[in-house]
């Protein structure tokens, strides 16, 4: 058997660091940030756990792509009990939206385009 797991690490420009927070907490619901010190970083990775499990962890590095590249990246879905509650705080906090093959999805701080998907 072979799964994708639930954990994803994403590249951020550290100008996004406190949106980023600040979303990941305010907007989505998730504990934390938790920081992690990694040798030989400037930064400490910060990472964030979902309420009901997975987790996002993020490198602050002024390497990481910019945001209209990034938007070319891998694209995440989250999941929620209630989709239209999560998409609602997404859209009031004024996060980019793009539509893609009919669906919504949004731009996070520092470029990563995140679905909003039914548990």
């Amino acid at each position: 058997m072979i799964a994708l797991g639930n954990r994803v690490h994403i590249f951020v420009r550290p100008r996004f660091k406190d949106r980023l927070s600040s979303c990941m907490k305010d907007v989505l619901g998730c504990d934390g940030p938790i920081s992690l010190k990694a040798p030989g970083l400037s930064e400490p990775i910060l990472a964030w756990n979902f309420p009901n499990g997975g987790s996002l962890s993020a490198e602050f590095t002024d390497d990481a792509l910019d945001e209209p590249q990034a938007r070319r990246g891998c694209w995440l879905e989250i999941k929620a009990a209630d989709p239209a509650v999560i998409t609602k705080k997404l859209r009031e906090a004024g996060l980019p939206e793009v539509t893609y093959l009919g669906n919504d999805y949004f731009v996070l701080p520092g470029g990563q385009v995140v679905r909003v998907a039914p548990a």
